[in-house]
């Protein structure tokens, strides 16, 4: 699930996933599921605020 938000997020925002932003993402989405949130609507919706917040 976790990967499949994390590609998501990528393609809709146009990140590469080797990238220092898709990295970031990457370690932010594990973290956060680590610490429990495990909703994939959740982690989708934070996957999307950090993408479209990034060069803020």
């Amino acid at each position: 699930m976790l990967q499949k938000v994390f590609d998501q997020a990528c393609v809709e925002h146009n990140i590469n996933k080797s990238s220092p932003d898709g990295e970031a993402l990457a370690l932010i989405l594990v973290h956060s599921m680590q610490k429990g949130l495990s909703e994939q609507d959740k982690l989708e919706a934070l996957a999307h605020i950090l993408a479209e917040s990034r060069g803020n």
